[in-house]
């Protein structure tokens, strides 16, 4: 597991549904950490406009890695890192920002949220 899911997994800060981790699963990053992908940085940079951690809980979610009939729930990590799927985070996250205005960070991280469970109820968002 490289740094930045090491990073993320120790940051999750408190359970959720979501966080629950069943063995053979992986920290996923909602908005990728360190991904070339243009549509990842734009995402990235609706974080960082707004101070929210791309290593914090409001970004993770545990998703099953080492085998996709795993029981963890939702989607399988080793397929989501689509071109698609950069593209719809970012662009969802900019469409919650520009709408919560002067609360534009609690828009952005209940759409964090809302991602967070498509993924965990395998909503094909990639």
């Amino acid at each position: 597991m490289n740094k930045a899911n090491r990073e993320l997994r120790k940051n999750q800060g408190y359970m959720k549904r979501a966080w629950h981790k069943f063995k053979g699963s992986a920290a996923h990053h909602i908005v990728a950490g360190d991904h070339s992908n243009l549509h990842a940085q734009r995402a990235r940079d609706v974080l960082e406009r707004l101070k929210i951690n791309v290593n914090g809980a409001d970004n993770g979610v545990y998703l099953k890695h080492m085998d996709p009939n795993s029981i963890q729930p939702g989607a399988y990590h080793r397929v989501i890192h689509t071109d698609e799927y950069f593209k719809n985070v970012a662009s969802r996250l900019e469409f919650a920002e520009s709408l919560g205005r002067t609360k534009a960070r609690d828009a952005v991280i209940a759409e964090l949220e809302n991602i967070r469970n498509d993924l965990s109820f395998n909503v094909k968002i990639w």
